[in-house]
């Protein structure tokens, strides 16, 4: 039945509708010759000083299934074309970036994966099963992620995560009680610094979490 169901997913006509996510740029990193990349739209993009634009990698839209009824008629269930929305970026210690997907609607729990880019090579997915990745960096004993929204950005619940994914593909939740929506992450001498809140005038918060040992 599962495969039947994948099927009839994949070969069933869609049409894109609204994310409600903007096109970006969203994140950006710099490789070791100076050089700027963002992530935007469905791409990871190279810009030179002249405002120059490569697109280095573009990133796949899936179907999924609604999670209910939509204004167009697609019933709950239906197939849906989920957008990447690349949100993240970072160089990793071998020189390849690293991108993390917020996914587009319905944004559906577990289904957000972090791709390694190498310029001039098709991306591949380095790690799966997140939910709504907003940002990354390197740490102790691997890539750190974060999620704005650990259960969906659908769920009304804006517990977020901090998780570590060490290079044998192991993770582990390094923080999530108190994160509320957060929205960045910036490792320094052992020591996660996230904001929390963002959306929250007034409220927001920058929160440190030391890391253990590799």
């Amino acid at each position: 039945m599962a495969a039947v169901l994948a099927a009839t997913l994949v070969s069933a006509p869609v049409e894109p509708i609204e994310t409600g996510v903007a096109a970006g740029p969203f994140d950006s990193a710099v490789d070791r010759r100076g050089r700027v990349y963002v992530t935007e739209g469905d791409a990871l993009i190279r810009l030179t000083p002249r405002g120059r634009r490569t697109t280095v990698a573009s990133f796949p839209s899936r179907v999924v299934p609604a999670p209910a009824r939509l204004p167009d008629g697609t019933p709950r269930g239906g197939p849906v074309r989920m957008p990447p929305v690349p949100s993240a970026v970072t160089m990793g210690p071998d020189g390849a970036f690293y991108v993390g997907e917020l996914t587009g609607f319905p944004f559906p729990p577990g289904r957000a994966r972090v791709w390694r880019v190498v310029p001039g090579h098709p991306p591949q997915v380095y790690a799966g099963g997140f939910t709504a990745v907003v940002d990354l960096d390197w740490g102790p004993g691997g890539l750190y992620v974060l999620e704005i929204a650990k259960h969906g950005l659908l769920s009304g619940d804006r517990t977020g995560a901090l998780v570590r994914v060490e290079r044998h593909g192991r993770r582990a939740t390094v923080a999530s009680a108190g994160l509320s929506a957060p929205s960045g992450l910036t490792i320094r001498n052992g020591v996660a610094y996230v904001t929390t809140c963002g959306d929250c005038p007034g409220e927001g918060t920058v929160r440190s979490f030391p890391l253990p040992s590799a």
